[in-house]
């Protein structure tokens, strides 16, 4: 019980880490939190509940993996260094890719509840 309860240790202090420095991961918290408002706000599908969760934590987990590629490729080469620079942004890309995705969802979940709400004001 105590290697798990040290385990949970070690991934909140990751969560911490990414929340103070990381600014991408402080700002798709934010779009996470407007997503879950929107998502309460408009009460959407039990589906459309599983889709945006599964995107928020694909986003999150796309960026804390990003965050851990470019702190491990800075501790191994200090100066700039193509092939370190292409982990770097295909990692990077990874994230986009995965934001481009969720905000995709988030438009064909939420634009119809917004059309919606505009009609009927």
């Amino acid at each position: 019980m105590k290697k798990l309860i040290k385990s949970f240790s070690y991934a909140i202090r990751g969560l911490q880490y990414a929340l103070v420095h990381e600014q991408n991961f402080k700002i798709e918290i934010f779009c996470a939190v407007a997503a879950i408002g929107c998502s309460f706000i408009f009460t959407i599908s039990k589906i459309e509940w599983v889709v945006v969760i599964l995107n928020v934590a694909a986003v999150l987990t796309a960026e804390l993996f990003n965050t851990a590629i470019e702190n491990l490729c800075n501790m191994i080469h200090k100066t700039t260094h193509p092939a370190i620079k292409i982990i770097k942004d295909v990692s990077a890309a990874a994230v986009v890719i995965t934001a481009l995705c969720a905000f995709t969802c988030g438009c064909i979940i939420f634009i119809p509840h917004i059309i919606t709400l505009i009609k009927s004001l």
